[in-house]
């Protein structure tokens, strides 16, 4: 069954705008799967607040083109056979899910590539990028490291200063 232009139109634009305002696009090929397998992949998808579709290969292909990506990027050469999408402002957790997923189901789920922050990854880059820790890891390890030097220098300043009132406390009792 066909769908009419002005619905292809509609399908266009929403990918371009949820494209243009992710911090990362993951491209899946879903063969094999079943009914109930891609009920619980779009489920994970919807708590983890990614936005998760099939699409059209043409379809997808022209809004990557109306958002400026060009053609002759990686990301194109993909753009064959059944292909998922995956999107969300958190540039790991879509890759994370389907690489979670697609080894819980033995390989049902197959990364095609992807792009991030403006560059398209083939699918051995997308997958690494599901290995790294989300942004907000990163930055709790980035502050957890500059604390603790602050922290080493609160407790030497404190045990001197500890170690003064015990000497000014001692020599007020041995003057009484």
């Amino acid at each position: 069954m066909s769908i009419t232009r002005n619905h292809k139109e509609v399908v266009v634009s929403t990918l371009q705008g949820g494209i243009g305002e992710s911090g990362s696009v993951v491209l899946a090929d879903f063969t094999g799967i079943n009914v109930e397998a891609m009920t619980e992949l779009r489920i994970q998808m919807r708590e983890a607040g990614i936005v998760f579709t099939v699409v059209k290969n043409t379809l997808l292909r022209r809004a990557f083109e109306e958002i400026g990506i060009k053609p002759d990027e990686e990301i194109f050469g993909v753009l064959n056979g059944p292909t998922a999408i995956a999107y969300s402002e958190d540039e790991v957790a879509p890759a994370r899910i389907i690489k979670a997923f697609s080894k819980a189901h033995k390989g049902l789920l197959v990364m095609k590539g992807g792009f991030v922050a403006g560059r398209s990854f083939s699918a051995a880059e997308v997958i690494s990028l599901a290995d790294m820790p989300s942004k907000d890891e990163l930055l709790a390890r980035v502050i957890g490291s500059m604390n603790s030097p602050l922290q080493g220098f609160v407790m030497v300043t404190s045990g001197v200063l500890r170690k003064f009132l015990y000497a000014v406390n001692a020599i007020s009792e041995s003057k009484e």
